[in-house]
């Protein structure tokens, strides 16, 4: 989902929407998740790294 479209959701959330509260949640929690996933793997390739030049 685009800034735009989440942004929309936002605005149209505190307006009161609830429909739109909801899936500006969804969105919110799959980018956390996704977002969690790309540190994880961060931290992985570091630590595999390191090990190498160990």
């Amino acid at each position: 989902m685009t800034d735009n479209k989440i942004t929309e959701l936002l605005a149209r959330a505190a307006g009161g929407d609830r429909e739109a509260a909801a899936a500006f949640a969804r969105a919110r929690v799959l980018r956390l998740h996704a977002a969690e996933r790309v540190r994880a793997s961060g931290r992985t390739a570091a630590r595999r790294m390191l090990r190498r030049a160990s």
